[in-house]
């Protein structure tokens, strides 16, 4: 039997803690061997949630969280709105999306992204070695713009990805 739907929600600043930790988990499982280990593990668990505790309370980010019906964290989304968009791109960017690996095709993502941002224009970063993540986005309507990118904390390529709506 399926699990059944994750609760979506708005975060609060109380998740901050949790969604830290969830984030070095999930660039964990994600990242180790991709990543220069060194970056893994200089980012300590309180750093990151600090950085969220701020974007929560600040409103610079809208941080949504699925969970469980027993309350556990199955992923975690945020957008930042741009009031000088970049270019051509949509004023909406997705930053992040972290879903927990057991969760993973599951339909979390699938979900957050729904909740994170409908059907509006929107673009992302993605690191060019995370293809299940290019598949996914590719899956939900985004397809890779311009050249690719050198991220600066990973030393890795990453590409801009955009989901543009027919007018």
């Amino acid at each position: 039997m399926r699990d059944p739907a994750p609760v979506i929600a708005r975060a609060t600043t109380g998740d901050a803690r949790e969604i830290g930790a969830f984030q070095a988990r999930c660039w964990e499982q994600t990242y180790r061997g991709v990543v220069p280990d060194a970056f893994l593990d200089g980012t300590a668990a309180v750093d990151r949630a600090a950085r969220w505790e701020a974007r929560i309370r600040t409103r610079a980010r809208s941080v949504l969280v699925a969970r469980s019906r027993d309350g556990t964290l199955l992923g975690v989304t945020s957008t930042a709105r741009s009031t000088a968009p970049v270019s051509d791109l949509p004023a909406l960017e997705l930053v992040t999306l972290y879903v927990d690996r057991p969760a993973h095709g599951t339909g979390v993502a699938a979900r957050l992204l729904a909740a994170a941002i409908g059907d509006e224009d929107a673009h992302l970063l993605v690191f060019a070695a995370n293809t299940r993540a290019r598949r996914f986005y590719e899956k939900h309507g985004f397809a890779r713009e311009g050249a690719k990118t050198i991220d600066p904390g990973t030393g890795l390529d990453e590409e801009r990805w955009v989901r543009r709506r027919p007018v």
